[in-house]
């Protein structure tokens, strides 16, 4: 039911937000709790929103996103970072576990909410229309969404939200806020790429008793080279 109303909800939004201009910018960040994962241990991954950053007499100020109402977004994962935004499939590093809602657009509770984790697809590598709906705008910064996940193979990936069609984020006058890397909202400032982050990269590392059975094995092989050298 609580899918279903956010559902509805946001439709609704993009109807009524399609013809309309956008006036706000918004910068969304990828951040995990770590780097480096060992296979079999599991992490979260925060998605956080904040505003433009400008650069002003040599001083760097992030402003907040201002009304934000609503978003929605796909998530890339076994997969490298293209050019154009998208994430080129790869091995399967990580599984994804769970996707909660963020503090940032309940407010503390003050702001009724409708959450949608959206849908997992391991396999694929994607948690497709990851979504809030709330029934007020927040400004400021915080973290929208959190994913844990579990480390399988080893190797490296990127964690990557999707510039595609389904990266949308209102305010409540359902007015589309963009998601953009240049700076246009401080006429009286120098303005510079805010180097948002739609991405991050974890390594996994292998296993501990994976890397402790191949030192055994190599000091049996060494072994028994030796016992070989001293026979001769």
């Amino acid at each position: 039911m609580k899918a279903m109303k956010l559902l509805v909800l946001m439709t609704a939004l993009v109807l009524l937000g399609s013809g309309a201009n956008a006036f706000a910018d918004a910068v969304l960040s990828v951040v995990p709790s770590t780097g480096t994962v060992s296979g079999g241990q599991t992490f979260t991954v925060g998605i956080y929103v904040t505003g433009p950053t400008v650069s002003h007499d040599g001083t760097t100020y992030t402003s907040p996103v201002t009304d934000l109402a609503s978003f929605q977004f796909d998530l890339a994962f076994n997969c490298t970072v293209t050019a154009s935004g998208g994430c080129t499939p790869g091995a399967s590093n990580l599984k994804a576990i769970s996707v909660s809602e963020g503090p940032f657009l309940p407010n503390g509770g003050s702001n009724l909410t409708f959450f949608e984790p959206g849908t997992i697809d391991n396999g694929a590598g994607e948690i497709s229309l990851i979504g809030d709906a709330g029934l007020n705008g927040v400004t400021g910064s915080g973290e929208l969404a959190e994913v844990t996940f579990e480390g399988l193979t080893a190797g490296s990936t990127d964690i990557a939200i999707l510039a595609n069609s389904d990266l949308q984020l209102y305010d409540s006058n359902f007015d589309p806020i963009v998601v953009d890397n240049s700076v246009t909202t401080s006429p009286d400032k120098e303005t510079f790429p805010t180097n948002q982050s739609l991405a991050a990269g974890v390594s996994v590392a292998p296993e501990p008793g994976t890397l402790a059975l191949l030192g055994t094995g190599m000091l049996g092989l060494a072994g028994v080279t030796r016992r070989r050298l001293v026979r001769v």
